[in-house]
């Protein structure tokens, strides 16, 4: 079970949802190794242009170490310029995992 989730809630710049999609899924092989295990995005039935953003991590300690890797920094910096303002960031312990 996962024991860190991270939810963000972001606001795309218009025309920019398909850009934003693909760059998250450049690459899985190496988040994965670093104890990501999961992504689900969501886009807001109110307002096209706000996704949530749920990922979850085998660790704390191991998403921490993960968002201050130079690599996934330079990865946020290419998303950030498809938002129209920064993330809002909501950093939580997993409490209960369940899946199909």
């Amino acid at each position: 079970m996962a024991q860190h989730v991270t939810f963000a809630k972001m606001k795309v710049l218009p025309g920019k949802l398909d850009e934003l999609t693909k760059l998250m899924d450049e690459n899985p092989a190496r988040l994965a190794q670093t104890g990501w295990q999961g992504s689900v995005v969501g886009k807001s039935k109110d307002d096209p242009e706000t996704l949530w953003l749920c990922v979850t991590w085998d660790t704390s300690e191991r998403y921490y170490a993960n968002a201050g890797n130079p690599d996934q920094n330079a990865m946020y910096e290419k998303m950030r310029a498809l938002l129209a303002a920064d993330p809002e960031w909501f950093d939580c312990d997993v409490v209960q995992e369940q899946h199909a």
